[in-house]
């Protein structure tokens, strides 16, 4: 009798303990909104990004995350970025706020808009997405004739559409014919009716539709300032002839233009050698001449060209070979000279002449000015061979000359 009761006082306190504690816990709001109710057409009231909610903005790039804020937000059936639908996957959204990423694609129609569709009704605001920069930095081969396939360079080309099917590239008014298209090269067949100095203009529908209508012109087989003369003369001038060749030797190449000269380094070069094409080979740069007082105010704008060929069958291997070039005596720092096997990966030009560049401003005197005199300056090429071994090489190079950089960069306007 005494067990059952004090079986009965415990269930007693078991069960009040329970009833205590749901009372505790339980409540219930008729009132309760977990915001995903939506009472009417959406509303945006601003825009922010995802990582500073307070502050608005009406601007955004490709793949930035940011959230609309407004009024009855929730139940997304649609959002668009001017004409780009967003994966409803990637979206967050309740009857206040919509955290979106803007998409990474290119809009056939810009609106500078978003719209917001849900189950009760559309919306837009005005936001515009900010397109990367267009850059055009030249070709891979400044010389190529009528049926030469060349390549433009340069950064977002794809995204401006500069394409087989919409692209729009002629030279000196004829068109190109475009092969294929990256971000960063645009292969084309260079057209009948090509000159030296000529004109080249690349257009597309995007690019008027983001940057506007204002032409897009570079150069092409600029000549700038020769350094060198690549006439016969340059078969018996001391600065010029060590490795000279007209193109008439056994295995030589074609001559970059006909009846010109070229420095030819074959059948091998020695360990640890220097091999000096061109050697303290003079040229004048008077300040009277527009190219060089613009070249003494502003080195950056300029280069040091040259075409070099490198045949299939004897590339460059090695990475400590390097290319020097020598403006009286000053040179471009370690760093900032050719290097190219530096990767560890065989270098050669296909058996075609292509162009190498290299940056003028990185050639300055002792005091950091320019190198160049009035008269009388001295201009050294050459081939260092950084291994302990004789490398089979068979090296052309030819057409050394000043010239402006090309480096377009176009916004959006």
């Amino acid at each position: 009798m005494k067990t059952s009761i004090i079986k009965y006082l415990s269930l007693t306190c078991l069960l009040a303990v329970f009833f205590i504690a749901c009372d505790d816990i339980v409540t219930y709001d008729d009132n309760y909104d977990d915001g995903t109710v939506s009472n009417g057409p959406p509303v945006i009231t601003r825009i922010s990004p995802v990582e500073n909610p307070e502050k608005d903005t009406t601007e955004g790039s490709f793949n930035q995350m940011i959230i609309i804020h407004g009024e009855n937000l929730s139940q997304v059936r649609s959002i668009l970025f001017n004409d780009q639908a967003v994966d409803l996957k990637e979206v967050y959204a309740i009857s206040s706020k919509i955290v979106v990423p803007i998409p990474g694609t290119v809009p056939n129609e810009i609106t500078n808009k978003v719209f917001v569709t849900t189950a009760k009704g559309s919306t837009e605001y005005s936001f515009k997405i900010s397109f990367p920069d267009l850059i055009i930095n030249g070709f891979n081969f400044d010389f190529g004739n009528a049926g030469d396939t060349v390549v433009l360079q340069g950064n977002n080309l794809l995204l401006y559409d500069l394409t087989a099917e919409n692209g729009d590239i002629k030279m000196n008014g004829n068109q190109a014919t475009i092969l294929s298209t990256t971000e960063q090269t645009v292969t084309l067949v260079v057209p009948d009716g090509i000159t030296d100095n000529a004109t080249v203009t690349v257009s597309s529908s995007r690019i008027k539709a983001v940057l506007g209508d204002e032409p897009i012109e570079l150069p092409y087989r600029d000549l700038g300032f020769r350094i060198v003369d690549m006439s016969p003369a340059y078969l018996t001038n001391p600065s010029s002839s060590n490795f000279s060749t007209d193109g008439t030797r056994e295995g030589d190449p074609a001559p970059l233009f006909p009846g010109t000269c070229y420095a030819r380094i074959k059948p091998s070069v020695a360990a640890y050698s220097t091999n000096i094409p061109i050697y303290n080979y003079p040229f004048d740069a008077p300040s009277t001449d527009a190219m060089f007082a613009d070249m003494r105010a502003n080195p950056a704008d300029y280069v040091i060209k040259y075409e070099l060929l490198i045949k299939t069958e004897f590339p460059i291997t090695a990475p400590g070979d390097r290319i020097r070039m020598v403006i009286n005596g000053f040179r471009a720092p370690n760093d900032k000279e050719w290097i190219p096997a530096l990767s560890g990966v065989a270098y050669h030009t296909n058996s075609k002449w292509t162009t190498i560049s290299s940056d003028f401003e990185h050639y300055k005197n002792a005091t950091g000015g320019s190198p160049l005199f009035e008269t009388g300056n001295k201009f050294t090429y050459a081939y260092i061979h950084g291994a302990g071994t004789v490398a089979p090489t068979d090296f052309s190079m030819t057409n050394l000359r000043f010239a402006k950089k090309v480096k377009i960069v176009r916004k959006q306007l």
